[in-house]
C-alpha cells in the first residue's frame, strides 16, 4: 500500500468528497502507481462511486476506514486523524467500538423541558452503555475546555438516567433487565488515558486500548446503575 498516496487522499477529500486521480498523479508522478492503488483498495473492500467525470465519490465512512489502513500501513495515526471532520471522528469512534462488540447509535437527542441534550455516539454491550461525547480536538492546551466537557456529559448521563423511561426504546435496550451508564470524553490530541470527576477522557489513539482493558479502568469510572 503507498502511503504517500493515502495521506494525499485523505487531504484532497476532506473539504470535498471527491477523488481526482490526476491531482494524485502529480503527487506520484506516475498515473499507473495511482490506478494500482485504487485497485488496492477495491481489493481490501472500498467502494468508491464513479462521476461522470472520470473522477469519485467517496462517503465519510470510507474516509474513517482509511485512517484505519494507514494507521495499519505504519502512518502516524494523529497526522490521519487530522485530516478527518468531526462526523468522520464520530463514525471512527463507533468503528472502534463495533470491533469491540459494541453496537452503536449516533445523535442521540433528547429534552428535560428545560433544556435541550445531545449525546454525539452511545455504545451498547450489554448490561454496559457508553455515552461519548468526541472532541476534536485535545493536548495540554485544551486541559479547561476538556474537565468542562467532562463535566457536562457527567451531567447529560444523569439527564439519561432521569429520563430513561423514554429513552430506553430510542437506544434499542428496553429488554435489558440491568442498565449501566457510563459517561465519555473521546479526544484527539492526547498521549494518555486519564480522568476528571471519574470521567475517562480517551485519545482516539488509545480507545481500542481502552475497550480491551475495560475492568481495570472500571473502579475509576463513574457509573449510574439502572434495573428494570
Amino acid at each position: 500500500m503507498d502511503a504517500t498516496l493515502l495521506l494525499a487522499l485523505l487531504k484532497q477529500t476532506k473539504d470535498q468528497p471527491f477523488i481526482f486521480p490526476q491531482e494524485l498523479e502529480h503527487v506520484a508522478r506516475n498515473s499507473s502507481k495511482v490506478k494500482t492503488f485504487l485497485k488496492e483498495l477495491a481489493v481490501q473492500g472500498f467502494s468508491f462511486i464513479p462521476t461522470i467525470d472520470g473522477n469519485f465519490r467517496i462517503e465519510h465512512e470510507e474516509r474513517a476506514r482509511l485512517v484505519l489502513l494507514g494507521a495499519k500501513n505504519g502512518l502516524d495515526f494523529d497526522l490521519l486523524v487530522k485530516h478527518l471532520t468531526w462526523q468522520e471522528f464520530e463514525l471512527l469512534v463507533t468503528i472502534f467500538g463495533d470491533e469491540a462488540g459494541y453496537s452503536a447509535t449516533t445523535g442521540l437527542n433528547f429534552s428535560t423541558g428545560e433544556r435541550k441534550y445531545q449525546i454525539d455516539v452511545v455504545l451498547k454491550n450489554n448490561p454496559y452503555v457508553f455515552l461519548i461525547d468526541c472532541k476534536h480536538f485535545g493536548g495540554t492546551g485544551k486541559k479547561a475546555q476538556l474537565r468542562a466537557a467532562a463535566e457536562a456529559q457527567r451531567a447529560r448521563c444523569m439527564a439519561v438516567r432521569q429520563h430513561f423511561l423514554t429513552l430506553k426504546t430510542k437506544l434499542a435496550i428496553g429488554s435489558w433487565q440491568k442498565v449501566v451508564l457510563l459517561p465519555m470524553l473521546v479526544t484527539w490530541l492526547d498521549d494518555e488515558i486519564r480522568f476528571y470527576e471519574h470521567v475517562p477522557i480517551v485519545p482516539i489513539a488509545k480507545l481500542r486500548s481502552f475497550f480491551m482493558n475495560f475492568y481495570e479502568f472500571y473502579e475509576d469510572h463513574f457509573w449510574l446503575e439502572i434495573r428494570s
